[in-house]
């Protein structure tokens, strides 16, 4: 699943910074795209998000990569 969950984002996603939610199998999945570059996926651990598992790493790799964060189904921002 993260393959797909991370090829539509990419699909979707036109500007090098960008949050949203992507249709993923019925559900609406919140995520969030920083940098350009070559491509780097970030999913949280359990009981965590976006903010509580990257908040100190995110923006430092978005300076030489493209990284694609996801929020899993029932944590933070998506349902």
């Amino acid at each position: 699943m993260p393959s797909t969950v991370i090829k539509e984002i990419m699909q979707g996603s036109s500007s090098s910074n960008s949050i949203g939610y992507a249709p993923i199998n019925g559900l609406h999945m919140y995520y969030e795209v920083h940098g350009k570059g070559a491509p780097l996926a970030l999913i949280h651990g359990g009981g965590s998000t976006i903010q509580t598992s990257f908040v100190r790493v995110l923006h430092s790799l978005a300076k030489e990569r493209q990284v694609i964060a996801v929020e899993l189904q029932g944590h933070g921002h998506t349902p």
